[in-house]
């Protein structure tokens, strides 16, 4: 350790030959005190407006309205935790909206992210993963099947191929899913008219329709629906058809954060089976 001079007048005394100058004490000092860490820069955050529909679907989307319960369902929990893992750096802003204004708010940037289904075709102002070839990606989504819930009464062998009985029959569907027109096109007959899972529930016990379509992510996901039913409805083993969701985001915000948007994409590829996971608490509930 170096010390300053002293001063030539107490250099001379020898009394005080001995003490070190001010300007040494203080090096001394500082040279015992702990070094504090050196401080790391938080990550930014990027804030992220997710919307997603206003209706109440248990066990993914719960609650009505604007307002987010809390817990807020399996896939809003999903989503979060993606958000997350993607390194945004905060957690998501939750948008709720009617389902069929939240293709149009992404596509305006009035939102920055939605779960969008499987359309014929997406405006340019909504990015999707894409595949090496620029394809949409197939694995970086979450994947769903449609389930036909049927009347006990009817008692509908187990073997039943969903896609075959309910052609010329009447399926109920609700408002504003993206996979309505798909089933169309699969020269099945829908009516869309009910607003929720209960409502067309409601149709089924009056013979409205025949079948009520209703997407899951896992069969297991419904049993708490349907217990709610006292064994009034069941659903088909079969699915009705395989379908995928993905996490979609406005364009203008993906230019701006290309990195983060690719790495949430990879995360829910990953982590297809999180829901599952995440899916346990609402188990418990019931």
């Amino acid at each position: 350790m170096t010390h300053a001079p002293a001063h030539p007048r107490v250099a001379t005394r020898h009394r005080f030959a001995r003490l070190p100058a001010v300007g040494a004490w203080a090096t001394m000092l500082l040279a015992s005190a702990p070094t504090p860490a050196l401080a790391t820069p938080a990550a930014p955050c990027i804030p992220v407006r997710v919307g997603y529909m206003d209706q109440h679907r248990p066990p993914y989307w719960l609650g009505e309205g604007t307002e987010v319960p809390d817990p807020p369902g399996g896939a809003v929990d999903l989503m979060h935790d993606a958000v997350l893992g993607a390194g945004f750096g905060c957690p998501p802003v939750w948008v709720r909206l009617p389902i069929a204004r939240l293709r149009v708010a992404l596509a305006t940037g009035d939102i920055d992210m939605a779960p969008i289904g499987e359309l014929p075709s997406y405006p340019p102002e909504i990015a999707l993963p894409r595949d090496k070839a620029g394809n949409i990606d197939l694995d970086r989504a979450m994947h769903n099947a449609l389930i036909v819930l049927v009347r006990a009464s009817d008692k509908l062998p187990a073997a039943t191929v969903p896609m075959q009985y309910f052609k010329g029959k009447l399926l109920g569907v609700a408002q504003g899913q993206s996979y309505a027109p798909r089933l169309r096109d699969a020269g099945l007959t829908i009516d869309d008219g009910g607003r929720d899972l209960d409502r067309n529930l409601e149709k089924l016990r009056l013979g409205r329709v025949d079948g009520v379509v209703v997407a899951a992510v896992s069969p297991e996901h419904l049993k708490a629906t349907l217990a709610r039913y006292k064994g009034a409805f069941v659903q088909l083993p079969q699915p009705l058809v395989n379908t995928r969701v993905w996490l979609a985001f406005n364009d203008t915000f993906y230019r701006a954060h290309p990195v983060q948007v690719e790495a949430l994409w990879t995360w829910l590829d990953v982590n297809r089976h999180r829901l599952g996971y995440v899916m346990q608490k609402y188990r418990k509930q019931n």
